[in-house]
């Protein structure tokens, strides 16, 4: 087969599709059916709240936890990749005076 050809989507019925406008219908239909299907969320779980100052993260702490990511995985909330923060980006907010990074 074709590399051009394969999709690497089946029908409804499990059969390989080979036609590409036929593949694109039902990508696009899986992904609107998964987007609008309800299904049930674990709980969040709470914490207890932090009495007291928190401690500011130094920038020893912020190192460390830099080498430690694996690259090209997002590091949390931000969607950042980990190469990103491991290139510049940190080295320029590490410096920044009064920074929120820190």
């Amino acid at each position: 087969m074709d590399i051009e050809k394969f999709f690497g989507m089946n029908d409804e019925s499990g059969h390989l599709l080979k036609d590409r406008k036929n593949a694109m219908k039902r990508w696009r239909d899986y992904f609107e059916e998964i987007s609008t299907m309800e299904f049930p969320h674990p709980a969040i779980p709470s914490v207890g709240s932090v009495h007291g100052p928190v401690h500011k993260i130094t920038v020893e702490e912020t190192e460390v936890a830099l080498k430690k990511m694996k690259p090209c995985k997002a590091t949390g909330p931000d969607d950042l990749a980990a190469d990103v923060w491991k290139s510049k980006l940190w080295y320029l907010l590490s410096g920044w005076p009064n920074s929120s990074a820190r």
